[in-house]
């Protein structure tokens, strides 16, 4: 009797470590590093991840979690200089707001299995990922007087105030961001397809239970 129950034991502990499996299991593994369910669901539940309003966000936060690890193992071997404190404490007031103050945060963090120190990390990350790429990118993002020129005629439009243009001045100046953003866009899409190709990423099966 008491070997049957033994059995029963182990048997009903291993369905719970199948379940356990499906629940939290590896999506991708980066450069070595997991990446799992559990990290999707929070950065999702947490909402720092851009997910517009998708249903299931699952492919596409992941594909933003690859991504960021692919370019934290760049920061980690250039090493930009470290965020300030106020920046990081900035960003986790406007993460608390989104979550009803820090109560809220606190209530959210428990239910995903983090704490405090980890959301300042996956801030910190953010800030030091920001710093690389405006450092890596910043000579070539610089927009010519040509450009902004160009994208005025093009946008005569956007430049409107009250039925009035914009000061020359003004619409300069924001041509001007808009210009360097874009290719500020280009340039990070094409060096992350490069990073993606010399990278080492396996996409795990997932295993179905029987």
């Amino acid at each position: 009797m008491r070997n049957r129950m033994g059995a029963v034991v182990l048997l009903l502990l291993g369905v719970s470590a199948a379940r356990a499996e499906v629940i939290d299991r590896v999506l991708a593994i980066v450069n070595g590093h997991l990446i799992t369910l559990s990290d999707v669901r929070r950065v999702v539940e947490l909402g720092l991840a851009n997910t517009g309003r998708i249903t299931d966000a699952t492919e596409v936060v992941l594909s933003q979690l690859i991504d960021r690890r692919l370019v934290l193992d760049e920061v980690e071997r250039y090493a930009p200089p470290e965020p300030a404190q106020a920046a990081i404490a900035e960003r986790l007031i406007a993460i608390q707001q989104q979550v009803s103050g820090p109560p809220g945060l606190e209530e959210r963090l428990a239910a995903l299995g983090v704490d405090q120190s980890w959301l300042e990390q996956w801030v910190r990350d953010d800030l030091r990922i920001h710093a690389y790429i405006e450092q890596r990118f910043s000579g070539a993002m610089e927009a010519t007087d040509d450009e902004i020129e160009n994208y005025l005629r093009e946008h005569t439009g956007d430049f409107v105030r009250n039925g009035q243009p914009l000061p020359a001045g003004e619409a300069q100046a924001i041509a001007r961001e808009r210009v360097m953003a874009a290719r500020r866009q280009a340039l990070t899409i094409d060096w992350l397809e490069g990073l993606r190709k010399r990278a080492e990423i396996a996409r795990p099966a997932p295993k179905s239970i029987g």
